[in-house]
């Protein structure tokens, strides 16, 4: 944008740190799908991965716009479809087919929502349980913002005319129109199931991420390390506090869960972009950054593998838990090897030429872990 410096001009490139952020995100929702006691609100990992992937992509399409002008709307989403689409359309063939066999109930009834990435939209607006695949409506959530927001954030950018500073100012405006749609939906008797679901109103989180990445876009930190490594802990350790709160109503949870998780993950991302420290050390060590690669696949197959042993043998002791845990270990593996790679590779080759210029290199935006979205 504006400022100019070494840092803003080099591109976007992957982050290790970033990769812990997800395995932290990832185990609390697994937490929490397992019942595990002390972990009522792990849910609160899907907010963590929104402004996360908020952040990332809108460093991305602000790298391709600084480099090109724009964003090349046929490459970028090929590329999105070819990273997500595979697992994807993989766990929804096998959540279907498990439920034509065990029947774990309301898969089949559900699986067009989530094929089409409209599940969302199923369960706030029509009331509709999807059964094993109950998790795709935040993935309905991602792709519906992967899907307007390059468009949006690239008529703002020419609203503002080069000049980062108005840029955030006109984000932060989204911020807030955001989360004042959710509060005034909610005081007009609107359903808290569909405030909580709908797009617009969970933009808040994703946007928040925009914004920071707006914000530190090519900027040099200005705090010392001891100082963003203390933000750091003290961010993190608020969110697995967050996580282990009881279960909140999803009016607490819309309007104080959401601004504080994001401002939370927004600590926790500054704290370790582009930089050292302790906290940096620890979520970029090789267990964290494992996990995290392989997030999204984690997030795609547990949870149809915990609903099936729900269904089967209930996940309130310790047996079943530690089953499902033990089958989602070996899948997500299996997964990531002989699913994601060969397509992630296809990916890496398509927009070959462009892909440097469109500022994609290894960043990942979301909450799977490997390059860009």
């Amino acid at each position: 944008m504006s400022d100019t410096t070494p840092a803003a001009t080099a591109s976007p490139r992957h982050e290790p740190a970033l990769d812990g952020i997800r395995a932290i995100a990832a185990t609390l929702v697994l937490l929490f799908h397992a019942r595990i006691p002390g972990f009522a609100n792990g849910g609160i990992g899907v907010d963590v991965f929104f402004t996360l992937s908020g952040f990332l992509i809108t460093g991305i399409l602000l790298s391709s716009v600084r480099r090109i002008g724009g964003v090349d709307y046929r490459v970028f989403y090929l590329r999105r479809a070819l990273r997500l689409f595979p697992a994807y359309v993989a766990v929804v063939v096998a959540a279907v087919l498990a439920d034509v066999v065990i029947d774990s109930g309301g898969t089949l009834k559900g699986a067009l929502f989530s094929a089409f990435y409209v599940a969302n939209w199923a369960v706030g607006g029509l009331g509709v349980g999807l059964g094993a695949l109950g998790h795709t409506w935040s993935l309905s959530i991602e792709e519906q913002f992967y899907i307007g927001w390059p468009i949006v954030l690239v008529f703002l950018t020419r609203v503002a005319r080069g000049r980062r500073d108005l840029l955030a100012i006109l984000i932060s405006m989204l911020v807030m129109a955001s989360y004042l749609l959710a509060a005034i939906l909610l005081a007009g008797g609107v359903s808290a199931s569909l405030v909580y679901n709908a797009t617009p109103t969970r933009a808040v989180e994703l946007l928040a991420g925009a914004l920071l990445a707006v914000l530190i876009e090519g900027r040099r930190q200005r705090y010392a390390s001891l100082s963003r490594s203390a933000m750091g802990w003290v961010s993190i350790l608020l969110l697995v506090l967050v996580g282990s709160w009881g279960s909140l109503s999803l009016e607490t949870d819309i309007l104080l869960v959401w601004p504080v998780v994001a401002l939370l993950t927004c600590g926790t991302i500054t704290a370790v972009h582009r930089t050292a420290g302790s906290l940096h050390r620890v979520l970029a060590s090789k267990g964290f950054v494992e996990v995290g690669k392989r997030s999204y696949g984690l997030y795609l197959w547990h949870f149809p593998i915990f609903t099936t042993i729900d269904a089967e043998a209930g996940l309130d002791t310790w047996p079943p838990r530690l089953l499902a845990m033990a089958l989602t270990a070996v899948i997500v593996p299996l997964s990531y090897r002989y699913i994601e790679q060969p397509f992630l590779a296809l990916k890496d080759r398509t927009g070959t030429g462009r892909a440097s210029q469109l500022g994609e290199g290894t960043t990942v935006p979301e909450m799977s872990a490997r390059t860009a979205t």
